[in-house]
């Protein structure tokens, strides 16, 4: 065999977990107003990892789909309902592309909803990683 099944899915579920956190970090210090004078930089470095953040998603999840048909985990795209890591992960993409397409929100509001989507990535990512047994 040329490679293991889960190779690819680790390699990429690495990146949108890392830019969507820093993004956050990012969204602190814009919405604290710790940076004056960067505000307008700080916002597009936030639209930038958020929108990187999207697209390595959409990779991972795509990833993570063959590796668990591969493994036997599912069976079918409708499986996806019976596994909480699966949808968990889906719904915090989409989250992160409403977001990502929000122009008009003040931004304390947008901090809480970028806090939620990232708590929600990390605790999908917590049950992927009990299921491959990482931890």
């Amino acid at each position: 065999m040329l490679y293991d099944k889960e190779v690819y899915h680790f390699l990429f579920l690495h990146f949108p977990i890392g830019l969507f956190i820093t993004g956050f970090i990012f969204n602190i210090f814009y919405v604290s107003d710790y940076l004056n004078d960067k505000n307008d930089r700080l916002k597009e470095y936030i639209h930038w990892t958020m929108g990187m953040g999207i697209v390595w998603s959409i990779i991972s999840i795509t990833t993570g789909f063959i590796t668990a048909l591969e493994l036997e985990y599912m069976n079918s795209i409708f499986d996806i309902f019976d596994k909480p890591h699966a949808y968990i992960m889906i719904v915090s993409t989409m989250i992160f592309i409403i977001l990502f397409n929000i122009k008009n929100i003040d931004k304390r509001i947008f901090i809480i909803f970028h806090l939620f989507s990232v708590l929600l990535m990390i605790y999908g990512t917590h049950l992927g990683a009990k299921w491959a047994d990482r931890i």
